[in-house]
């Protein structure tokens, strides 16, 4: 009973969040599973007729000896943004043989930011046994600021339960129906479809208007009590400052900010907030002062500062419990890519949300100021669609963050400058050269191991510098794997490929296909179908690409016996495994990790967390040797997962770096269709060792060689077997 208690009390939501609940009676079904819900942990036949009315469709839970994990559930995750006082989730509940041990259940959970606000699971009053139709009933009140609901069914232990028309009300109205805050920022303004705001080009004075015009507005949008109330709508206010400082001198400038902000509204110091002393990262005092203001503005600037912000912020608020932003923007996605009042709004919008809630924005390789000031001349005179694309991506490339990449809604541009066919081959990058990796179409003159020289007449450097803005990436051994993707592309239905094979140059005609034609290989090494198998009869092995759903007590005892273990994590794992697989490795609770979280009152501001803790007091932990494989394929949770394991007793980590992007990712939308996103959470080492950029360090550095590829060797798994099989 304890373990899925606690798994609902620390559930870190990684659901997709609807906007209202959805099928709450279970009729709505798609390839038999009831659409809207998440369920894990249950055995087949989800659906069933019965039904305490016989009219309808009921929820089905299972589960036996031999289920995975040790509960199932059902669940929805939506953003509660209603108002009202007393919550109330209805349901019908059945069970057959539910074993005393375990339960039925409803359960709800109202969370507040990063923080659990309240939550019941019926937890004294748990169906078990064999119990026919009825009708449960949970009931709480609302605390404040809660902005999350997450809701389901339950089942610990073994046996079935049943679950038929749930039912959520808000003040007993539907929740669906009940009443909602509004706010003047999210109301239409008059700039919804135009800014009205056309600009050619920009003298240089023009660009450092509006350079400081991004800096103090997205300052103003922040940290100014009435914006975070949601009562300002900064997007229409930075359409009609825009205008007004294109022609005018630094003064004036000046001026005209302090006197937009002198009507924003009343200014009410605090005494003891935004507190800083401990964070992990912070701007430093009155930052403002580097921005080349007049004194009276960064007076102006500094009292807005000194403002205690309301919580929760309008603009952004902590996903719940990992507290990573969530960031509230309009989209205005059928807005004109000439409108230059729009493409600004997008450069100072994802300017400023990394200036303040990028957990590693000290480790953009050029300041983030300049990064600015550069980018403003060549979003304005973008010439076409494309240019405009390239321009916002290469400002997305400035974060150097594996997850921020350039991403839009039509991607037609954007495949015709990469190239809408691939010649049916795949390339990494070896020892410092394009080396073919795998061949998708026999009969092809080019083989495995050949290096290449030239695409098309092009170097391989020039090929590079022509994708390079869509190249994003923490780390260089990163953006060579993406490179590696695109190399091959082309609008020609045949390519030309200079390779060099056994010291000898050959020029090839290769065929070049439509993409959806080729089905590539995901990962470079695959070995097995399965999940686990015996790699050799004395060592086990795992890939967690394939681990979803795998009964992992019965995965651990079937290979208890092995001398050693393989867990490749040259993938990305099916399903979050850090604890349920974790708790088989260690003898001892084992700390991992700790976070920065963004710090709500203070942007800008990230606070260290706890260590979190992998493992518990295991008398019968896996005892043998474990050797853990890494590669550039290695990314976020994956690389999490590394972590976690890595402090295993006799584990070893083989390869070499990952990714270097790790922290649950925050979407950040763009006008017009376009989008990126943010590593969220600063993740890093219990004793504050990074892994941004770094990627995790193997313990034995092993990378491929050009004859390792050309004899289809994986020399990694090769160094991880000598040292399992060495006594």
């Amino acid at each position: 009973m304890k373990g899925f208690i606690s798994f609902l009390l620390f559930w870190s939501v990684n659901l997709a969040a609807q906007t209202t609940p959805v099928n709450l009676d279970f009729s709505q079904v798609a390839e038999q599973m009831p659409i809207g819900w998440n369920i894990q942990g249950n055995e087949p036949e989800v659906i069933t007729r019965e039904h305490p009315t016989s009219s309808g469709q009921s929820l089905r839970l299972s589960r036996t000896e031999t289920s995975s994990d040790s509960f199932a559930y059902a669940a929805q995750v939506i953003p509660f943004d209603f108002i009202g006082k007393t919550l109330k989730l209805t349901g019908w509940l059945k069970t057959e043989q539910v074993s005393a041990d375990g339960g039925a259940a409803l359960w709800v959970r109202l969370d507040s930011g990063s923080n659990l606000a309240a939550f019941d699971n019926m937890a004294e009053n748990m169906l078990k046994g064999t119990k026919a139709w009825q009708q449960i009933e949970l009931s709480m009140e609302v605390p404040p600021d809660v902005d999350m609901l997450t809701f389901g069914t339950l089942l610990a232990g073994t046996g079935t339960a049943y679950f038929a028309d749930l039912k959520l009300t808000l003040d007993d109205k539907p929740l669906e129906e009940a009443p909602k805050p509004t706010f003047i920022a999210s109301e239409p303004h008059e700039f919804e479809q135009d800014s009205g705001i056309r600009i050619s080009q920009l003298s240089t004075a023009q660009q450092q208007h509006l350079a400081v015009l991004a800096k103090v507005w997205g300052f103003v949008k922040y940290y100014h009590p009435e914006s975070a109330k949601g009562n300002i709508s900064m997007d229409a206010e930075l359409f009609r400052l825009i205008p007004q400082l294109l022609t005018v001198s630094d003064t004036e400038r000046d001026k005209k900010l302090i006197t937009w902000i002198n009507q924003l509204g009343e200014l009410t110091p605090c005494d003891k907030c935004k507190e800083s002393s401990e964070a992990a990262l912070v701007h430093p005092a009155e930052f403002w002062l580097g921005w080349n203001l007049s004194a009276e503005l960064n007076q102006q600037l500094a009292r807005i500062y000194a403002t205690e912000l309301p919580i929760p912020h309008y603009w952004v608020k902590p996903a719940p419990r990992v507290a990573n932003p969530v960031f509230n923007e309009k989209p205005y996605t059928d807005i004109s890519y000439q409108d230059s009042g729009f493409r600004l709004l997008s450069l100072f919008r994802l300017w400023n949300i990394i200036h303040y809630y990028s957990p590693y924005r000290d480790l953009t390789e050029q300041p983030w100021e300049q990064v600015l000031l550069d980018a403003i001349p060549a979003i304005v005179s973008a010439k076409s669609e494309l240019d405009y694309q390239l321009a916002l991506a290469k400002v997305i490339y400035a974060i150097h963050d594996t997850h921020s990449q350039f991403n839009t809604r039509d991607l037609t541009l954007l495949r015709q400058f990469i190239g809408l066919n691939n010649v049916p081959a795949d390339i990494r990058f070896i020892e410092q050269h394009a080396v073919v990796f795998k061949v998708y179409q026999e009969n092809l003159p080019i083989r495995v191991g050949d290096v290449i020289t030239h695409i098309d007449n092009k170097t391989i450097t020039e090929r590079m510098e022509y994708l390079r803005p869509l190249l994003a990436a923490s780390n260089e051994p990163t953006r060579m794997r993406d490179l590696a993707r695109l190399l091959l592309r082309t609008n020609d239905s045949k390519s030309e490929v200079r390779i060099m094979r056994d010291n000898q140059p050959l020029t090839l005609q290769l065929p070049a296909l439509p993409l959806n034609t080729i089905e590539r290989q995901n990962y470079y090494y695959e070995h097995g179908n399965s999940a686990y198998h015996r790699i050799t009869p004395e060592i086990g092995y795992i890939r967690l690409d394939r681990i979803a759903r795998v009964n992992l007590d019965e995965m651990m005892r079937s290979l208890a016996n092995t001398k050693g273990l393989i867990i490749d994590i040259r993938n990305y794992p099916s399903e979050f495994v850090v604890f349920s697989l974790g708790q088989y490795l260690y003898p001892l609770p084992y700390r991992f990790v700790s976070f920065t979280r963004m710090q709500p009152d203070n942007p800008g501001q990230f606070n260290w967390s706890e260590p979190t803790i992998v493992g518990q007091v295991n008398p019968n932990y896996y005892k043998g040797k474990i050797a853990i494989l890494i590669n550039e394929q290695t990314q976020s949770m994956a690389e999490y997962t590394t972590m976690a394991f890595r402090g295993a007793p006799k584990a070893k980590v083989f390869g070499s770096t990952t990714a270097g992007a790790d922290g649950n990712v925050s979407r950040i939308t763009l006008p017009g269709g376009y989008w990126t996103s943010l590593s969220g959470i600063g993740v890093f080492y219990p004793d504050k060792t990074p892994t941004q950029r770094v990627g995790i360090v193997p313990d034995v550095f092993v990378t491929p060689t050009v004859a390792g590829i050309k004899a289809g060797r994986d020399e990694i798994l090769e160094q991880a077997l000598q040292y399992l099989q060495a006594d």
